[in-house]
């Protein structure tokens, strides 16, 4: 059996989909091969994300290595650490690479970790993001003389958004990018636009697409369905997914406005707060408060039943087809409602990575056109109930998938 570590900063209890791709494929890892240990740090609840800590523990807790917690993280302790923070701040530049807890988590792992606890570990894998977990795993990589992968589940230096008042850094994180990468024994993504996007740059780099997926253990008995029609999203909203929020809501606003049957909308967000506020700004403002419901979060097990009650699942994303790094996103959520009843409407461009999945299973479709839109919740809904090729999604069946791909790395080490 050999022994993979990975370094995940999100693991189980907490409960958010960064937690739950690895907190879930490692359960099946010993199947094909692989005896997994993490590193992780200690979660609590943050201020700005209403998440819960209910997530079971998919491995044996001895195998868990905890350092540092989510609250003190973001002390770092380096003067040269400090000083550059300090300056970036003052300049107000935001980077996706360089942050205080990135720093900070780095600095108590390089301190705290006992190294004669992982010295036989044959493979690390850092998962991307955050930051911290890249430097993590290159520093171990290099102290206990084995290969690391680099898997990869949001671009690094292919973004368009900042915080407002804020310059980006993609020079930076572009230069910190190639640091990591090319030393790199792997490189896994999450979608296929994602490797297509790296392949140009590290040509001489196995990849592997390893997507997230739903997990047989996730599975709950059917309930019965809810006497009102709703559509149901649950995650977190980002600046780009308010934007096709607003456009879904104002899809609703005319069916309700035309429609004798009425349609809700129920929304379980996971914050960032101040973006929740945002949200019920627009509910007030398109005159929708009695059809839509933006509600905190609960645990996981009433979200499945929520789930399963639901008229149409909801998947929020980029409504301009420019925006290349998030048309190549698919969100961790898309898989977890491909074997729910409902069909699922994600509002996104045409052409997307996320049309590809729905299109494969025939489980949904993608759309930003209000007439499009307003036809699949009136109509073609019905026709998009899903085919056998969702079963290739299952966690299980991309864990064997990342295991084969570990096989191959170690083999060329």
């Amino acid at each position: 059996m050999k022994k993979v570590l990975i370094v995940s900063y999100f693991f189980p209890p907490i409960n958010m989909v960064a937690a739950r791709r690895y907190g879930t494929m490692c359960r099946y890892f010993r199947r094909y091969g692989y005896e997994p240990y993490v590193i992780t740090t200690k979660q609590g609840r943050n201020s700005s994300w209403d998440v819960n800590m209910d997530l079971e523990l998919p491995i044996e807790r001895e195998h868990i290595i905890k350092i540092g917690t989510s609250k003190r993280n973001y002390e770092i302790d380096s003067i040269l650490g400090n000083m550059l923070m300090d300056i970036m701040d003052s300049c107000k530049f935001v980077s996706r690479t360089l942050a205080r807890d990135a720093i900070g988590w780095y600095e108590k792992v390089k301190k705290s970790i006992d190294l004669e606890k992982i010295k036989n570990v044959e493979l690390i894998i850092g998962t991307y993001t955050p930051m911290a977990n890249l430097f993590v795993a290159k520093y171990l990589s290099r102290r206990i003389g084995c290969p690391y992968i680099v898997d990869i589940r949001d671009l690094i230096s292919d973004y368009t958004e900042k915080d407002n008042g804020y310059k980006g850094c993609k020079w930076l994180d572009y230069i910190i990018e190639q640091y990591i990468l090319r030393s790199a024994g792997g490189i896994v993504t999450v979608t296929p636009g994602f490797r297509d996007v790296l392949r140009k740059r590290y040509p001489d780099k196995q990849f592997k697409v390893v997507f997230n997926g739903w997990d047989t253990k996730e599975l709950t008995e059917v309930k019965q369905k809810s006497e009102n029609k709703f559509l149901y999203y649950a995650g977190s909203l980002y600046q780009h997914r308010l934007e096709s929020f607003e456009l879904l809501v104002k899809c609703l606003k005319r069916i309700n406005q035309e429609s004798a049957e009425k349609y809700m909308f129920i929304v379980r967000s996971i914050g960032p707060k101040e973006l929740d506020v945002k949200a019920k700004d627009i509910v007030r403002r398109e005159k929708m408060q009695e059809y839509v419901s933006i509600l905190p979060s609960v645990p996981s097990s009433i979200v499945q039943e929520e789930q399963k009650k639901a008229y149409i699942n909801v998947v929020l994303s980029t409504i301009h087809n420019e925006d290349a790094a998030l048309m190549a996103t698919i969100p961790g959520k898309l898989y977890e409602l491909l074997n729910e009843e409902a069909s699922i409407l994600a509002v996104v461009p045409k052409k997307s990575d996320i049309e590809k999945v729905l299109q494969f299973t025939q489980k949904g479709i993608t759309s930003i056109s209000e007439e499009e839109i307003i036809d699949f919740i009136l109509r073609e809904n019905k026709r998009c109930r899903g085919n056998e090729k969702i079963a290739f999604f299952t966690r299980r069946r991309q864990a064997e998938r990342l295991c084969s791909f570990m096989d191959r790395v170690l083999e060329n080490a």
